[in-house]
């Protein structure tokens, strides 16, 4: 049975201490591993700690003119991790959309994430990773979306927190089907916020220290301050990988 974390900063220790290792068993007997890259808080935390076990190789996926395009060289460059870089195309896009099979019905959402971690896929794998790490189930866990402070403004703690859980199910049911697919067997996906030592421990947190002070994540981003994620990883604001690539503005504005 795990404790709840009476304060803030024990809670943000206890966590960077449970997401590096979660990484580390994620990277087990690798050389090289590749992280689906934003320079964004999630795939940055990873990367750091992912490269205290392996090379690590931060594949990224964007637009010309999207928030990626400007922010991953200098993101990795602050991690000093390698970065490849692949442009997404109207052509690239519609090639790895005619490849989706999913058992239900994609949103646009689903299309724009198929997409995306198909394309980021084909270069870990062209880069000689086997593994690609994905930051996937940190939003649902610490907070990250509106959504969630809009729901403790308006609705408290337990509304906030039930649509937490319910998002952190509809993931593993739904999101996770998706983004294993568009995989496609090239490299392994593994999701360390998954991970039990770090999901079980974040049901734990109460949701002030998640949403704090109009804050989202924020006992994420403390945390990774202790896991010495440069300053503007750590605090850099939440936007989905399917707008920040660039993805899915491609895909709204094709007929594919």
């Amino acid at each position: 049975m795990i404790d709840i974390p009476r304060d803030f900063e024990g809670a943000a220790v206890e966590l960077a201490k449970r997401i590096d290792k979660a990484v580390a068993d994620s990277v087990d007997g690798e050389r090289t591993v590749a992280v689906a890259f934003s320079g964004g808080l999630d795939s940055s935390i990873l990367a750091r700690c992912a490269s205290r076990h392996a090379k690590v190789v931060a594949c990224t996926g964007f637009s010309q003119g999207s928030l990626d395009a400007a922010r991953t060289g200098e993101a990795a460059t602050a991690l000093k991790v390698e970065l490849v870089t692949t442009e997404l195309t109207k052509g690239n896009v519609a090639e790895a959309l005619a490849t989706m099979n999913l058992p239900f019905e994609p949103t646009l959402m689903d299309m724009s994430l198929w997409c995306l971690y198909s394309l980021v896929s084909k270069s870990a794998r062209e880069s000689g990773a086997r593994v690609l790490l994905l930051g996937q189930l940190a939003d649902e866990l610490f907070g990250g979306y509106a959504k969630y402070g809009e729901a403790l403004r308006l609705h408290g703690e337990e509304a906030a927190t039930s649509m937490m859980s319910r998002d952190v199910q509809e993931y593993v049911s739904r999101g996770r089907v998706r983004d294993v697919g568009a995989c496609g067997g090239r490299v392994e996906p593994r999701f360390p916020f998954e991970a039990s030592c770090v999901s079980e421990f974040a049901s734990s947190i109460p949701i002030r220290f998640k949403i704090r002070e109009g804050e989202r994540k924020a006992v994420l981003r403390r945390a990774a301050q202790l896991l010495d994620v440069p300053e503007g990883m750590a605090g850099a604001p939440k936007k989905a990988a399917q707008y920040s690539s660039g993805v899915q503005k491609l895909l709204a504005g094709s007929h594919f």
